[in-house]
């Protein structure tokens, strides 16, 4: 059983996901040979105040 998590800021709309899920799926599916029933993700939603890039917090980029 394939597991995917998936790290992203935080903002995505449902029906983003939605539609990232069953296109990574379809292609779990068919180049790793299993059943999409068989794939598994995971969508970990991180807010911008726990990042930091080059010693700045997104949350302060603009």
């Amino acid at each position: 059983m394939p597991y995917v998590n998936i790290y992203c800021l935080d903002g995505r709309t449902e029906d983003q996901k939605r539609e990232m899920a069953s296109r990574i799926t379809d292609v779990i599916s068919e180049v790793g040979k299993v059943q999409k029933e068989a794939v598994h993700i995971l969508f970990i939603d991180l807010p911008r105040t726990n990042i930091s890039k080059g010693g700045i917090l997104v949350s302060d980029k603009k």
